[in-house]
């Protein structure tokens, strides 16, 4: 080709050597193969174009057949060394683009193209984990030409158009389909790529020098900055199942740790608290295989996990100390110092008056009463159905034989009826006439309290107001707190103020904020 004659590729295409030549650079990205969290590295696929006036391919189109395009292969004319300055790997610090033949016109505007694959460091920040944004750049620049010599900036400014595309999925015949069968344009465009929708992309340009990389022309001498391109994407982590996987345990941890302060009875405060403890380890265990490495500030939902956590350990460990208190201190050990005067200072009477839910956890298993005697007599008694053995029927006449023995003689003249038919044991008819008149009397005064409206307590304890009983208890059931019981109590309310406002303040900062 004429027009090549006498050029040499390795000089820079400028007849004037205080001439700087102006490349413009665009960035196409057609897929992002992987984004590693370890080691902070993402690889990306796509197309670079570059475009720059060569004072040397120049003529006319008339001396030429009216030829104002042609194309040259690319590695026979000069091209700007772009390198990647953020690479990840040693091979591929060079860009060239020798892919495809290089469009020139007949004014010297030269346009080259090129397919890349960028292996680039990223710095991750995992503070918002998992609703976190990661940016990660790709930085361009000419390493063998300073600012005097090559300029990558746009005479245009930074448009819109000079971000990069992003077209992760090429499908001309793909639609986006509704619920009615019906299709939409434009077509279906893919944004997630290993766990991340990829969000927006940006363009920037600095010149970089002693005094950093500013984004204003430097006002020194020009050999001593570079020109300095920076393309970038920004995502976003996709995790539709958060809510279920980890946000649901959390808050249901968090839900049964305040429980604890409604009950009354510690047993069952202590077995909430060693099943709410397994819990939370069981979803850590499965949160920390979820976490990415430690990058950045503690993620949120780590720190409200940590102070649940806590939190429920040193409320287990309060519970046995007050057990153990309440059993080795007498009921009226004085501390020095009164909680109560402080639970009337806050105006809250019905968080320091109402007491939890109290139940005796046997009751559950084994409804019956311990001083409960079965009557042999019932119906349903095992007792009843047991049958008498030879031996006992011996030992029963026995007795009757030395008992009449006994009675055979008596100058008093009594006489002497049986209980039952079968009766082994004889009683004075005065005394039988006595048991039965008291056995009526009972059953008047127990039928007179049925019929009662009003019926008696059965303990012998003072009345209790209805603000101080325990839900789930009645009255009767009701046990005044002893003044160490009362420090003890009032103590755990105060408590309760304290993690409520504790997880009113973490929660929201944790999902919202």
């Amino acid at each position: 080709m004429t027009i090549l004659k006498g050029y040499n590729s390795k000089h820079r295409p400028v007849k004037k050597d205080s001439t700087t030549v102006n490349v413009n650079v665009y960035m196409a990205i057609h897929h992002i193969e992987k984004i590693d969290e370890y080691e902070q590295t993402m690889t990306v696929h796509g197309n670079l174009w570059a475009t720059w006036t060569d004072e040397y391919l120049v003529w006319s189109p008339k001396e030429w057949n009216n030829t104002y395009k042609v194309a040259i292969d690319t590695w026979r004319i000069w091209q700007p060394a772009l390198a990647l300055y953020n690479s990840a790997k040693g091979n591929s610090w060079h860009i060239y683009m020798h892919g495809m033949p290089a469009m020139v016109s007949n004014n010297g505007r030269v346009w080259a193209t090129g397919a890349f694959t960028f292996y680039v460091t990223c710095q991750f920040d995992f503070s918002d984990w998992p609703n976190d944004e990661q940016e990660c750049p790709i930085v361009l620049a000419d390493w063998v030409y300073d600012l005097s010599k090559v300029n990558l900036s746009d005479p245009a400014g930074e448009k819109e158009y000079n971000k990069p595309t992003i077209k992760l999925s090429y499908d001309p015949a793909e639609r986006d389909i509704g619920a009615d069968g019906s299709t939409s344009e434009p077509p279906a465009i893919k944004k997630h790529v290993s766990g991340w929708e990829v969000t927006e992309s940006w363009r920037k340009h600095c010149y970089w020098g002693p005094s950093g990389c500013t984004p204003e022309m430097p006002d020194g001498q020009p050999e001593w900055y570079w020109s300095l391109l920076e393309f970038g994407v920004k995502m976003k982590r996709h995790q539709p199942y958060f809510a279920v996987t980890i946000l649901l345990p959390t808050l249901v941890t968090c839900y049964l740790t305040l429980m604890t302060f409604f009950l009354d009875t510690h047993s069952i405060i202590l077995g909430l608290l060693i099943f709410n403890l397994c819990l939370q380890g069981l979803f850590g265990w499965q949160m920390i295989r979820d976490l990415p490495p430690g990058s950045g500030g503690v993620p949120k939902i780590v720190v409200l996990y940590s102070i649940n956590m806590l939190a429920t350990l040193f409320l287990f460990l309060l519970i046995s100390i007050f057990e153990f208190l309440l059993v080795l201190l007498p009921d009226d050990y004085d501390f020095g110092f009164d909680l109560r005067e402080i639970a009337k200072k806050c105006q809250l009477p019905a968080i320091f008056t109402k007491r939890g839910i109290s139940f005796d956890p046997q009751q559950i298993f084994n409804p019956m009463s311990p001083t409960y005697t079965e009557d042999p007599k019932e119906f349903n008694s095992p007792l009843a159905s047991t049958p008498f053995t030879s031996s006992a029927l011996q030992m029963d006449n026995r007795a009757e034989e030395e008992q009449q023995k006994n009675h055979v003689g008596d100058d008093d003249g009594q006489q002497l009826i049986s209980t039952s038919e079968s009766s082994s044991s004889l009683i004075p008819l005065e005394t039988a006439l006595q048991i039965e008149e008291g056995q009526s009397s009972v059953a008047s005064t127990s039928s007179d309290e049925r019929d009662s409206p009003i019926s008696k307590p059965t303990t012998s304890q003072g009345p209790t107001s209805p603000s101080s009983t325990p839900f789930g208890a009645s009255a009767q059931e009701y046990e005044p707190l002893t003044p160490l019981g009362e420090q003890l109590f009032t103590f755990r309310r105060l408590l309760l103020i304290v993690y409520g406002l504790i997880y009113l303040v973490f929660i929201p900062y944790t999902f919202v904020f």
